[in-house]
């Protein structure tokens, strides 16, 4: 009898989730001094990935953020990949590897899945829900294309989590409150004046929530800013720092009018606002809202400013108690978003399984009906009942045969029996004690 054969599966066809990794440090297991050290400048990627290669690693994508410097890759050999990771940060901080060691991580398999997936949910972050995080991951996802090519393995796993991340901001509300004051402020001033792009702002003093404000309004599509300081030397580093305007002390009361947002923060023994002032620019404005923010203590704005019309004024009280408020509401949220998050990572590994699986069904379908066209080939006049009857002995003779060896083997003490009849059972549908007595013949042998 002729032997028969089927296309052998390609074990890589399809991503293993076992080969998925995630290394690095992020500000769960190192501090901002050790972040800030290992942290890679863009002008440094090409070198980075080019170190890591060479280390016998090149399959991955950097992440280097303030809240963490990891990479993520696939590797058949995730700890070996891991010690190369953590060699080429180190060689690129110009550090020791051994000081980096207590606070160097490493996740494999689902395991590694579930924190890609979370990081790309914002609920990794410091800030929680923080919306940048995403971007960051794509903008590296792109440079590592350039420098190296991801593959289409990891490049899957990156799409996944691309969708986890929206899924996550269309069915929670883990986006939409403010948790830090900076955040608060923000969202408070665009509820008063619309689009940032369209907005002109007045920054006075060189506070450091008013400078955070000011960066994340500016992030925001921010553009006219001008500021304003007692100390020259103050004002203009304000300036040169916000890319803003400069504007003298003894301007702001006429230059009022065309302010929509006033940010404070000098903390003066007389308050650089006044009310009579705000009351004109809002008249000659016709009643145009105007957003004001004393972040001073004592206060640059006098408080009966928020008695006029269309003055909205928030001081740091009002923008604790908003941010509160936030992280209560974005916890709640949090817990959603990590039910998404693991449901998630409960579909890619099941397509994962089915996709792994597809190569080894094909293959048995092919070899099943190779012997069937053989049979039916060698035999024209053979019933259909004596047929059916040769088909199954014969399909059921290698496996019968190896299975007796197996058994034998383990016995007789050879080695321990890499079997499993669950799997066996679940397999071919057997039914626990349940047996006809019947037993394949050996027909195979005596064809």
């Amino acid at each position: 009898m002729s032997a028969v054969t089927g296309s052998s599966p390609d074990p890589s066809a399809a991503p293993r989730l076992g080969r998925l990794i995630v290394a690095g440090v992020d500000h769960r297991s190192a501090g901002q001094g050790l972040r800030d050290r290992l942290f890679v400048e863009e002008p440094a990627l090409a070198d980075f990935y080019r170190h890591l290669g060479a280390a016998g690693f090149d399959q991955g994508v950097l992440l280097s953020t303030c809240d963490r410097v990891v990479v993520v890759g696939v590797s058949a050999a995730p700890q070996a990949a891991a010690a190369a990771i953590r060699r080429t940060l180190a060689e690129t901080a110009g550090m020791a590897e051994k000081n980096i060691e207590d606070s160097f991580f490493i996740r494999t398999g689902t395991d590694a899945l579930g924190h890609l997936f979370s990081i790309a949910a914002s609920l990794e972050s410091q800030i929680l829900g923080e919306p940048e995080v995403l971007g960051q991951i794509k903008t590296a996802h792109r440079a590592a294309e350039r420098a190296t090519g991801v593959g289409r393995e990891l490049g899957a796993i990156f799409e996944a989590a691309y969708s986890v991340a929206k899924r996550v901001r269309n069915e929670t509300a883990i986006g939409e409150h403010a948790i830090s004051m900076a955040a608060a402020a923000c969202q408070v001033a665009r509820e008063v004046v619309g689009r940032f792009e369209e907005t002109t702002a007045l920054m006075v003093g060189a506070g450091e929530l008013g400078v955070l404000v000011a960066d994340k309004l500016k992030a925001q599509g921010l553009a006219d800013i001008w500021v304003a300081d007692p100390l020259e030397s103050r004002a203009e580093a304000m300036a040169a720092r916000l890319g803003a305007h400069r504007l003298a002390m003894e301007e702001i009361g006429p230059s009022l009018e065309r302010m929509d947002m006033v940010l404070t923060g000098l903390g003066g023994a007389v308050p650089v606002i006044a009310r009579d002032d705000l009351a004109a620019a809002l008249k000659r404005r016709r009643y145009k809202p105007i957003f004001l923010l004393d972040a001073a203590v004592p206060a640059d704005v006098e408080p009966d400013v928020a008695a006029l019309d269309e003055a909205y004024l928030f001081t740091l009280h009002d923008l604790e108690r908003i941010a509160l408020r936030g992280q209560e509401k974005r916890s709640h949220a949090a817990v959603d978003a990590r039910a998404i998050v693991a449901d998630e990572v409960a579909s890619f590994v099941l397509a994962e399984g089915h996709r792994a699986a597809a190569p080894m069904v094909k293959a048995l379908r092919q070899i099943f009906d190779a012997h069937r066209q053989q049979i039916l080939a060698s035999n024209p006049a053979m019933s259909a009942d004596e047929a059916t009857r040769l088909l199954v002995n014969r399909l059921l003779h290698g496996p019968s045969e190896a299975l007796r060896e197996l058994a034998a083997d383990g016995a007789r003490g050879a080695h321990e029996v890499p079997l499993d009849g669950d799997l066996i059972a679940r397999l071919f549908g057997l039914n626990e004690g349940a047996d006809d007595g019947e037993t394949p013949s050996g027909e195979e042998g005596r064809e």
